[in-house]
C-alpha cells in the first residue's frame, strides 16, 4: 500500500509544481508587458521582443 501511495504523492506533486511553474511564467510574460523602455534595455530586451515574449501561451516555455 505505501508504494501505490507513494507514486500517486509523486504524481500529484509534480503536477502541483508544473501548474506553478505555468502560473508564474504567466505572470513573467505579463510584467514584461508592463515594464518600461528603460527597464527592458536594463536586462537587455527591446519592446518587440518583450511582446514577443509576452504574446506566447502559458505552456510554452520552462523556468530555469
Amino acid at each position: 500500500m505505501a508504494v501505490r501511495d507513494n507514486w500517486f504523492a509523486l504524481i500529484l506533486r509534480d503536477a502541483l509544481r508544473d501548474g506553478l511553474d505555468r502560473y508564474a511564467i504567466a505572470r513573467e510574460r505579463e510584467r514584461l508587458r508592463e515594464m518600461s523602455a528603460a527597464e527592458l534595455s536594463d536586462i537587455g530586451l527591446t519592446r518587440r521582443d518583450a511582446l514577443n515574449e509576452a504574446k506566447r501561451p502559458f505552456w510554452q516555455g520552462r523556468r530555469c
